[in-house]
């Protein structure tokens, strides 16, 4: 019994000190360590645990260690936690954890399950460690790696990898594309695709790679799909080892495109050769200084100095200054030698005077710029021998002088001014006191030509003439002063398009103008009072001695039939044809009267009933043919129609109704008068038809019955002056008379006078 009792005493004994152990073990752990119930809450942590978390144990004891994790590890800890305790056993789990200061780490954790005597759940048991740089290394080496596939896949170069054999296992796009159109690439000996070659040769980059390990280069053909050499490659094999470095398992080849390179070589050699040739060849002087030597001197530069090469050879460094003019010297040196040194405070373009072998003097501008010449640092120095230039410039300075003396005392009115405005550039005093200013200055600021111009097409006329002919001479515009005073100009002119400039010259002939003006004025009054008179003496001459030869006639007849009974019938008829006649020179009279005051203007134009004129002229024309039947109707739209008219305007109607019953052969004379409203061109008009059924009147007299005006054709048969005088009327009453066939395309039918009068509302 003893026995036992101190076996079972010894045995607690170790059980305590293996609890002792174990206890060291994992509270001195350097993993962290905790235990967990079945509620995922903490039992117990070691040191390393507290330590990783930065928390006391009183601060987690009891606590979820849910909530330890960010959101996404919380969910996982929930799902894997279940199927932890089934299995018991838990292994390589990731959680994302936040540390007491916020600070992220990511976590790898393994965990047991300890079960009491029965089976049943005690508790978990679960280390972890840290692998947060872990995972950043893992993450970088995938994203390396994905890197790498898109520079092989992506990058502008072609890239090939071999076996040992030479055999093509991969390859990227651009080498695909370079040579996939002659036969497939992958699993041939790379010598068969790209390297212009049958066989092995031991010549070959990739060969020397493998055997020697190094990297080697050739410079191979870039084929085309006609198996022609298109360009050039550079050819680059490194040997590709194993991963423990120790073993060459193939080789990879890098291939660039060199064509662009070589072709520029190329075309560089041919540019030096152009260059060598243009150079001797210039009009330009051309050296290369170095060390304050010609180190090169090109044909043009011998010419212009007169110094030839054998002349310059012997020339000690800075020799050649003794050629520049000596108020130039020291200049010119100091900027060659500051070029030489690369001082930043040099001036790259300059003039000198340079003095020839001969003695003569010439302008040189000269420009020059760092080189690198056979390694070492040199100036190309270009110039050009402007002595024409500068003299020419000289000479217009001169002339500029001259000219601007003789712009700004010139009598006359000189200006510049801009093609696309009419903005003044330039004028002198005289052309400013032409419009009203007291200087040019005042001028230039203030007037624009395009908004004084009186008829505005006046400018486009002067700019097309210039354009066509080059220049203009007395071309006359009428333009205003600076107060709106016009005023006539005449212009002399000439255009530069490509300065956007008219240069001008400008006279006032206002004065000329106006007396021009009036002695046109008083030509055409003499010419009107001439063919008056001319008018009235052959109207007197023509139709006034008809009037009396037919008076004469009647009588002369009267008395022949005087003693004759039977003849007394026909007595009768003479009278009445006397009687005719007398009425006819008496409206004669009437006529020239009114057309004489209409023309000398003394009328008085005024708002008129128009319905009460036709009416009157109506009644006048039924007592004067009392022998004729006549029938008149008039038609009209509204009741009251008033007109722009005067006094005359009876007389104007009263002679169309004449016209219509004179040349009328019906046996009963029908006119028809319409009084209607229009419009033209929105103004209202009163229109007035006169239509009758008369003889009518041909297309080519239509016009012509108007123009009774004083000329020498008297075949109207004399008469005429009454449609001349209708005219006359309505046309001094701003209205328009004409005539039109009154049954449309048969002018047998009758005629249509047609007068159009405005309407009007003016005060009596």
């Amino acid at each position: 019994m003893f026995v036992a009792l101190e076996k079972n005493h010894g045995k607690k004994r170790e059980l305590r000190e293996l609890e002792k152990r174990y206890k060291l073990f994992y509270e001195y752990a350097p993993l962290s360590y905790q235990s967990l119930d079945e509620d995922v809450k903490i039992i117990d942590v070691n040191q390393a645990w507290l330590d990783f978390f930065g928390y006391d144990k009183e601060e987690v004891i009891g606590k979820c260690f849910g909530e330890f994790l960010i959101l996404k590890s919380r969910e996982m800890l929930n799902s894997k936690f279940s199927h932890f305790k089934e299995v018991g056993i838990i292994q390589d789990v990731e959680y994302e954890i936040v540390k007491k200061n916020g600070i992220h780490r990511i976590i790898w954790l393994d965990g047991r399950i300890e079960y009491d005597k029965n089976g049943n759940f005690k508790q978990a048991h679960c280390f972890f460690k840290d692998i947060t740089e872990r995972k950043k290394v893992e993450n970088q080496l995938i994203s390396s790696e994905a890197f790498l596939s898109n520079v092989f896949t992506s990058i502008q170069d072609g890239i090939s990898v071999l076996d040992k054999e030479l055999n093509i296992i991969k390859i990227n796009p651009v080498m695909e594309k370079w040579y996939s159109h002659s036969m497939p690439m992958l699993g041939r000996k790379c010598y068969e695709v790209y390297h212009e070659r049958s066989e092995r040769c031991e010549i070959c980059p990739s060969i020397q790679a493998l055997r020697t390990g190094e990297p080697a280069y050739e410079v191979v053909p870039k084929i085309g799909p006609n198996q022609k050499t298109i360009g050039w490659l550079d050819l680059y094999s490194f040997p590709l080892l194993d991963e423990g470095g120790g073993n060459i398992i193939g080789v990879i080849e890098y291939v660039r495109d060199i064509s662009e390179r070589v072709n520029a070589e190329q075309k560089l050699k041919e540019s030096e050769e152009k260059f060598r040739n243009i150079a001797e060849q210039s009009f330009m002087s051309i050296y290369i200084m170095q060390d304050g030597l010609f180190k090169y001197r090109n044909q043009r530069a011998t010419d212009v100095s007169g110094y030839n090469r054998e002349d310059i050879k012997n020339w000690k460094p800075y020799e050649y200054a003794k050629v520049i003019h000596p108020e130039d010297r020291e200049f010119v040196l100091e900027q060659s030698r500051k070029k030489q040194e690369g001082d930043y405070d040099v001036i790259n373009r300059y003039k000198y005077r340079l003095i020839k072998k001969s003695g003569e003097i010439a302008w040189i501008d000269n420009f020059s710029k760092t080189i690198n010449y056979k390694g070492r640092t040199a100036n190309l120095v270009i110039t050009e021998d402007i002595t024409e230039k500068i003299v020419a410039e000289q000479k217009l300075k001169e002339s500029e002088e001259k000219y601007k003396y003789l712009f700004e005392n010139a009598q006359i009115g000189l200006y510049w001014s801009r093609i696309s405005d009419g903005k003044f550039l330039e004028c002198n005093d005289i052309f400013a006191k032409l419009f009203g200013y007291e200087t040019r200055e005042d001028l230039l600021e203030d007037y624009v030509a395009t908004e004084h111009y009186v008829y505005p097409n006046q400018r486009n006329e002067i700019l097309d003439a210039i354009r066509k002919y080059k220049e203009v001479r007395g071309f006359e515009i009428l333009v205003t002063k600076r107060e709106g005073t016009p005023i006539w100009l005449s212009i002399s002119a000439r255009m530069s398009e490509k300065e956007n400039r008219i240069e001008g010259a400008a006279i006032d002939i206002t004065n000329r103008k106006k007396a021009e003006q009036e002695l046109i004025e008083s030509e055409e009054r003499y010419r009107k009072a001439y063919d008056k008179a001319d008018f009235y003496k052959d109207l007197l001459a023509h139709d006034v001695s008809n009037i009396f030869n037919n008076i004469n006639a009647s009588i002369q007849l009267i008395e022949l039939w005087k003693e004759d009974s039977e003849m007394l019938h026909n007595k009768k008829d003479m009278i009445e044809i006397i009687q005719q006649q007398l009425e006819r020179g008496s409206s004669l009279v009437s006529n020239v009267r009114k057309l004489s005051e209409i023309e000398e203007g003394d009328r008085l134009v005024k708002s008129v009933d128009v319905i009460n004129v036709i009416k009157g002229s109506i009644e006048d024309i039924l007592s004067r043919f009392q022998d004729r039947e006549i029938e008149i109707k008039v038609e009209k739209t509204n009741e009251i129609f008033n007109v722009k008219g005067g006094d005359l305007l009876i007389d104007a109607f009263e002679n169309i109704l004449i016209n219509s019953a004179t040349y009328n052969e019906s046996e009963t004379i029908r006119i028809w008068v319409k009084v209607s409203e229009v419009y033209k061109e929105d103004e209202k008009f009163v229109r007035i038809e006169f239509k009758d059924n008369g003889i009518g009147i041909i297309d080519d007299r239509k016009k012509a019955i108007f123009k009774r005006n004083y000329n020498k054709d008297r075949s109207t048969g004399g008469m005429g002056i009454g449609l001349s005088l209708v005219k006359t009327i309505i046309n001094s009453f701003d209205g328009q008379v004409w005539v039109d066939n009154r049954i449309m395309g048969d002018h047998t039918k009758g005629s249509n006078f047609i007068i159009l009068l405005k309407q009007g509302y003016l005060t009596d």
